[in-house]
């Protein structure tokens, strides 16, 4: 997990991109992975992403997590997510 933390004072520093966009670019690069992310949700709170609900397969569980882990914004990702290869939706 990558950690970013600007100097304090910097441009940078202030120039932080907001949870709600972050939001919708993380549910975008989720939507366009490919994996059934139907029952998945994420919420971000200053940088920091949680997901959780559940997934078909723990390959699936990790490469949601990696999408979404070194886009600019995200400060850490908390993976709540679990395996149910049984879920409704499962294999669609």
């Amino acid at each position: 997990m990558t950690e970013l933390n600007p100097a304090p004072g910097s441009q940078r520093a202030t120039r932080v991109r907001s949870d709600a966009s972050l939001h919708d670019l993380l549910c975008e690069r989720l939507w366009r992975s490919g994996i059934d992310v139907s029952e998945v949700s994420l919420t971000v709170r200053e940088g920091a992403v949680t997901l959780e609900g559940a997934i078909g397969t723990r390959a699936d569980r990790a490469r949601i997590e990696d999408a979404i882990d070194h886009i600019p914004g995200v400060r850490a990702v908390e993976n709540r997510v679990r395996v149910a290869p049984d879920r409704t939706g499962a294999g669609r």
